[in-house]
């Protein structure tokens, strides 16, 4: 079987990033507020300038001074680049950190099961992006450098419990089904042991510098009743506190980070190159399951197996899967095969950079309907309605053409996996949808600005129609020198009536129906007549 550990003196066996995609706005934000302005970057550098310590904002690689840099950046298009890299410019999109440590401490990712077996990854680095579309990352990069949690089993353990944040849901007593109090049940403690003993959470999670203890996630916040909103532990203890203090952080993927992994098993690649159609471990390893797969039909499980997988190397034993929550890889063992190592410098950089940009495309996408949702809610009148629909619009457009793109590279592969990838999350049908969203939403406001301007202009008409017509009468019967003003008052009497009555008549021929209208415009007609031949012959 190919189920036991590598027996061999590779310097790793696995590589993982766990990603945890979020959205972000400033904890103390007014009512008014719009969303550039509850997502605006300078507030964040500020607080993470003024924590210092462990977080560092580093150069761009847009002048790249090493060849693993100008590698990764000459991979991608020039207009995607400034998406996936920091300028350090005032008006960059993004505000990219990363996790600084004494050189002498080394930093290890240990994941604790409820049985007590652990699987310990080496640190190789954590990241942090955050955007100025209000969403951010949060990057795990970790080996797997021992030899006892090399099997394939183990990949698949470390993939499924490695990427749990918070409990994805809590134990409820089956056994009061039926009855009223299932639904009354407060046992917290009992709840949160459930997931934990289906396979589906871990005892804890912690970050260990030279084996001692440093950020542990035990869960412990789910013992009692919790709150939908709360931050993850192990992401609130990371990250610096005067920036948990100033921004809330939603999850976007539920409760799990999206894993992506490059595994080498020469005995493992062989094997599936036979039967990775029909491979149950091959399945489990794209879909982050462990006890089995999470598909119990035959024809849909063979179709996904399909749909998820890249089959362009597969007859060189080399494997990509992708799901809406990984990418991951098998290919065979990074000692002597030099397109393994490759492939592992490709998961470090190119394909890290290529999930990363998809991550922020879907955290936006979910951004800007929660925003399209909030507003859709203001009332019709609220004065504060144009003004943030103008600033959404305003972000969709700079995420429509700085952000989402078809196509990031020229490379033949990465087109092909960066459109399996934007497939599987349905990025392409969610900007679609999106984009009426906005428009409607748009559209509707506009709507709401040309009804105001026309109760402006009507104002406007009715003033006319109050003056124009009189002001005709008074002007013909001066020019034709028939008025006296200052010597017969009763002809000031007759004028002024007439005149009030025309007045009157012309607000009724704009507000009146179609019917009477025409019985107006008829009268005003017969008056106009009436004063233009009978009755300035008679003066």
């Amino acid at each position: 079987m190919y189920d036991h550990p590598i027996n061999n003196k590779e310097p790793f066996y696995s590589f993982h990033v766990f990603l945890f995609p979020f959205e972000w706005q400033y904890e103390k934000v007014n009512k008014t507020a719009t969303l550039e302005e509850k997502t605006a970057l300078k507030g964040i550098i500020s607080s993470m300038d003024r924590a210092g310590g462990q977080w560092e904002r580093r150069s761009s690689w847009l002048k790249p001074t090493t060849t693993a840099q100008y590698n990764e950046a000459n991979y991608f298009y020039d207009f995607v680049r400034p998406v996936l890299y920091d300028s350090g410019a005032p008006d960059s999109l993004q505000a990219h950190y990363y996790h600084k440590m004494p050189g002498q401490i080394n930093l290890e990712y240990v994941i604790t099961l409820p049985s007590g077996e652990s699987f310990r990854l080496e640190v190789d680095d954590m990241t942090l992006s955050l955007y100025s579309t209000g969403v951010g990352v949060l990057s795990f990069h970790l080996y797997n450098r021992l030899q006892s949690q090399s099997s394939p089993n183990d990949i698949l353990k470390i993939n499924q419990f490695g990427r749990r944040l918070y409990p994805p849901f809590l134990t409820t007593p089956l056994e009061d089904i039926g009855k009223q109090s299932f639904f009354e049940s407060t046992d917290w403690l009992k709840g949160l042991e459930g997931p934990q003993q289906a396979g589906e959470l871990p005892k804890k999670i912690a970050l260990e510098a030279n084996g001692k203890s440093w950020i542990t996630e035990t869960y412990a916040a789910y013992q009692q009743q919790p709150s939908l909103e709360q931050t993850p532990g192990l992401v609130h203890q990371l990250l610096p506190k005067i920036l948990t203090a100033t921004v809330t952080l939603t999850p976007v993927l539920d409760d799990r980070m999206f894993v992506l992994s490059w595994y080498g098993n020469k005995t493992l690649a062989r094997k599936l190159q036979a039967d990775y159609l029909s491979s149950e471990w091959w399945y489990k390893m794209i879909f982050v399951d462990v006890s089995s797969p999470s598909c119990k039909n035959k024809t849909m499980f063979s179709n996904q197996l399909q749909e998820h997988t890249y089959h362009r190397w597969t007859n060189n034993k080399v494997f990509f899967g992708l799901s809406r929550y990984s990418f991951v890889s098998v290919s065979e063992n990074f000692d002597k095969n030099y397109f393994s190592r490759i492939l592992v410098t490709h998961f470090q950089t190119l394909y890290f950079k290529m999930v990363l940009l998809c991550l922020i495309q879907k955290a936006c996408l979910l951004r800007f309907s929660a925003e399209v949702t909030w507003i859709s809610q203001m009332v019709s009148n609220d004065r504060l309605l144009a003004r943030k629909v103008s600033s959404l619009y305003k972000q969709y457009l700079r995420f429509v053409n700085k952000i989402y793109f078809r196509e990031v590279t020229a490379q033949e592969q990465g087109i092909e996996l960066y459109s399996l990838l934007q497939d599987r999350m349905h990025l392409n049908a969610h900007v679609k949808d999106l984009e009426g969203e906005v428009s409607e939403l748009h559209n509707y406001v506009s709507m709401l600005d040309e009804e105001k301007r026309n109760d402006k202009l009507d104002i406007l008409t009715y003033i006319g129609a109050f003056f124009v017509v009189p002001s005709f009468i008074v002007t013909y019967l001066s020019l034709d020198g028939n008025i006296d003003i200052g010597g017969n008052p009763n002809q000031l009497i007759w004028i002024g009536g007439i005149s009030m009555g025309s007045a009157v008549l012309a607000f009724l021929i704009i507000r009146a129906s179609k019917i009477w209208r025409l019985v107006f415009l008829v009268l005003l007609g017969v008056l106009m007549l009436y004063i233009t031949f009978f009755y300035a012959l008679m003066l």
